[in-house]
């Protein structure tokens, strides 16, 4: 297998977890039963990826798949090369990571601990360890980021021909449908569909509608894959559980695609997550940054850092411009908006 092979393969299977599209040109179809192979590359086209359990090895418009991807602790295996080990959330903090791991929210428990573990680092600033590994992957982030998408990211064949909409997603069809009307009934489901198949979506919905900011929390599990895994003790992210300019723990986080800002023994960096790029700043900058990303408004982040920084409300203002110009010419959104 090429290295290019290898990549596509891998973006697949992400698309498949994720249920977020765009990591490869089409969608990926989960096909359990091997005997619906057939109706599986219809669907395909050339475009879409099919992974099948137990399948044939030697078919070129495949990818095999062995394991189970259902059952905790247990292994998925992919095209040979590939190996995921699967695990329930709520046993996440107890397990060691020692390759990729695909980490599934599927019972009671587990959607508990995920919000509780939200909750408590946007309180204290305290991350579950494993989450911010870099071999571990979240199942349903699509749904988790409240993402709603123009673009099909998968679909998944159960043994007996249903078509659900992700691997414990909404029923859309069954074997035979036209791809064009299980594409038409995917993309008209709200993002907790992705669970309709083992809970309650309202459920989910409801908890996600009581914390809007859980996309900058999944955006910050990414960021700390940046930090050196012997710097992350002494490593605090400003917004959880820490503000430069005393902001409510209850009021606004800046948008997912914001940059972080990195408070590190006593020195601020900011982190861009989408070019990795990451710049040192002073105290008043970080300050400065944290207000105009929270608000997302030049006079509102000037009317907390005047006094903040103990200065005008005109020096305020002068000064969020000043911050805001040097960052976008250095191609740095500093609110996030752009991604």
């Amino acid at each position: 297998m090429t290295l290019n092979e290898q990549q596509t393969t891998a973006a697949a299977v992400d698309q498949w977890i994720t249920g977020i599209p765009g990591r490869i040109p089409g969608c990926t179809i989960f096909v359990e039963n091997s005997e619906h192979v057939p109706y599986a590359k219809e669907l395909a086209g050339e475009q879409c990826v099919v992974l099948v359990l137990n399948g044939d090895a030697d078919d070129e418009r495949l990818i095999p798949v062995s394991g189970t991807f259902d059952v905790s602790g247990e292994e998925l295996l992919v095209d040979g090369t590939l190996s995921l080990e699967i695990q329930d959330y709520v046993a996440i903090p107890f397990v060691n990571l020692v390759g990729v791991t695909l980490v599934r929210i599927t019972s009671d428990d587990d959607w508990l601990a995920f919000f509780d573990d939200a909750d408590e680092a946007r309180r204290s600033g305290h991350f579950i360890r494993q989450l911010i590994e870099v071999n571990a992957v979240l199942a349903e982030r699509g749904l988790l980021a409240g993402q709603s998408s123009q673009h099909l990211a998968r679909l998944h064949i159960a043994a007996d021909g249903t078509v659900l909409s992700g691997p414990y997603g909404a029923k859309i069809g069954r074997i035979g449908d036209p791809f064009t009307d299980l594409q038409r009934k995917s993309l008209a489901l709200q993002p907790e569909a992705a669970v309709a198949s083992i809970r309650d979506p309202r459920s989910v919905r409801e908890s996600l509608a009581t914390r809007p900011w859980i996309p900058r929390y999944l955006a910050a599990l990414d960021a700390w894959k940046f930090i050196p895994r012997e710097d992350r003790a002494s490593t605090q992210l400003i917004g959880f559980g820490l503000s430069l300019y005393g902001a409510s723990a209850n009021g606004e986080l800046p948008s997912p695609g914001a940059p972080f800002i990195i408070r590190h023994g006593g020195e601020h960096s900011l982190l861009d997550t989408t070019s990795g790029r990451i710049f040192r700043i002073g105290i008043d900058a970080a300050t400065i940054i944290e207000a105009v990303s929270n608000f997302q408004d030049v006079s509102a982040a000037a009317g907390v850092i005047g006094s903040a920084l103990n200065v005008s409300e005109s020096v305020a203002v002068g000064a969020v411009a000043a911050v805001l110009n040097q960052f976008e010419q250095l191609g740095i959104d500093l609110i996030g908006a752009t991604r």
